[in-house]
């Protein structure tokens, strides 16, 4: 039944969407892609980015893999499997994408299974820890800083933690830091709140999360905040004292 949707979906977007957009899809098939926004999200089937923000078929080149995490950069590069990081590479030096989008979101599975650790139901799978793990640090930060907090309140902590975390990650990137000093290229640390419909973006300045209202977003990582920005800790720190934006 769920492939059969599947399929009636591709019939579907073949008859309607793909002749109403004839144009688009004849323009990129020609034309090649050139998306300005790199979008990386996680593979959860509730947060789909391109729905979200509601874009066309070329404008925005996304990645998506558990928890929205971007590795630290490997230096010099080894002959490991690198997928996130490829496909970062890709859309920095051979697209030329002007803006990098770290889209986190509330109740994340994989962020949840970091944060529980050995007492996750996932606890023995075979990849799932290794690679949360990117985040661990910032778990940890967060549940000492956090001590006595709920679970759901530390859970949405680590969460835009981790996404602060993968912005900081971006910067190892000698590419990305080249291009982000340059003023070329911008930094987005934001934060999804399905249960609300609401959209929240790392504000550098006050070191927190804040919600989108509209469509003008000042807060971001440029050449002039990038340096002292993105610290995990100055994020948990911040919300240490109060609780995280929800």
């Amino acid at each position: 039944m769920a492939l059969e949707r599947l399929l009636q979906g591709f019939a579907d977007f073949r008859l309607g969407y793909y002749r109403e957009h004839l144009d688009l899809f004849e323009k990129l098939a020609t034309e090649g892609q050139a998306p300005k926004i790199l979008i990386v999200g996680c593979a959860d089937a509730r947060v789909d980015p391109g729905i979200l923000t509601q874009t066309k078929p070329g404008d925005i080149f996304t990645v998506r893999n558990v928890a929205a995490m971007v590795p630290p950069a490997q230096y010099p590069p080894d002959k490991r499997h690198h997928g996130t990081s490829a496909a970062i590479e890709f859309a920095v030096r051979g697209l030329g994408v002007e803006h990098i989008v770290v889209l986190g979101h509330a109740l994340c599975g994989g962020i949840g299974a970091l944060v529980d650790g050995r007492d996750s139901a996932y606890a023995d799978y075979d990849y799932l820890s290794t690679w949360t793990a990117i985040a661990q640090d910032v778990r940890d930060l967060v549940v000492k800083n956090l001590v006595g907090r709920p679970r759901e309140e530390i859970a949405r902590a680590v969460e835009q933690a981790a996404v602060v975390n993968s912005v900081k990650n971006l910067m190892g990137f000698r590419w990305v830091a080249e291009r982000v000093a340059a003023g070329t290229l911008v930094l987005h640390a934001w934060w999804f709140n399905l249960t609300e419909g609401q959209l929240y973006a790392f504000d550098p300045e006050t070191a927190s999360f804040a919600p989108v209202i509209g469509t003008k977003l000042d807060v971001a990582v440029t050449a002039r905040t990038a340096l002292s920005a993105i610290t995990p800790d100055r994020f948990v720190a911040s919300v240490a004292g109060k609780k995280p934006a929800f």
